[in-house]
């Protein structure tokens, strides 16, 4: 799909008032920064123009205190368990006072989240009824999965299963 109709699909879906409102868009870091723009043009069935992306992960750093994450970097290579469980933590905090009932919300840049293997089904729950979550992932579809960071050349990312419901989840093909 292109740009257009996928914000057009996504502005019917977030109509509806109840269910589950996880939404995802794949593509190109490049082509996500332009389907990025785009969606700050566009607005939502009531009018309201939707929300520029969240950093996700400028969000989960800033809700570590500074002397905290010294610490927590000054021990990571020795215990990297209590850094993943801080990242967990401030990444909760974060996404619950980033949600505003009834709006959209946009978030970006989640690479800490798979980089500390953090457990993302928090985002399939919490978003639900008046919380609605898009979010604007580096990744493709191969092979019956979801690749994500396919741009990278080592490690290997996958979003997890049914994380996101197949006709909730677009590919930017323009």
């Amino acid at each position: 799909m292109n740009s257009t109709e996928i914000i057009e699909t996504l502005r019917q879906k977030i109509a509806v008032p109840s269910g589950r409102h996880l939404y995802g868009v794949l593509g190109s870091y490049a082509k996500l920064d332009a389907f990025a723009e785009k969606l700050r043009q566009a607005k939502t069935q009531d009018g309201i123009p939707f929300p520029r992306p969240v950093n996700v992960n400028r969000g989960i750093l800033e809700a570590i205190p500074d002397d905290e994450f010294k610490r927590l970097a000054e021990n990571e290579a020795k215990h990297p368990e209590p850094t993943a469980a801080h990242v967990k933590r401030a990444f909760e905090r974060f996404l619950r006072e980033s949600l505003s009932g009834g709006k959209v919300v946009v978030l970006a840049n989640l690479e800490m989240l798979f980089a500390y293997n953090i457990d993302l089904s928090l985002l399939r729950t919490i978003a639900a009824d008046e919380n609605k979550v898009l979010l604007i992932l580096p990744g493709r579809r191969a092979s019956g999965r979801i690749v994500m960071f396919h741009e990278m050349t080592e490690g290997d990312y996958t979003l997890p299963t049914n994380l996101i419901a197949d006709n909730h989840l677009w590919e930017i093909r323009e």
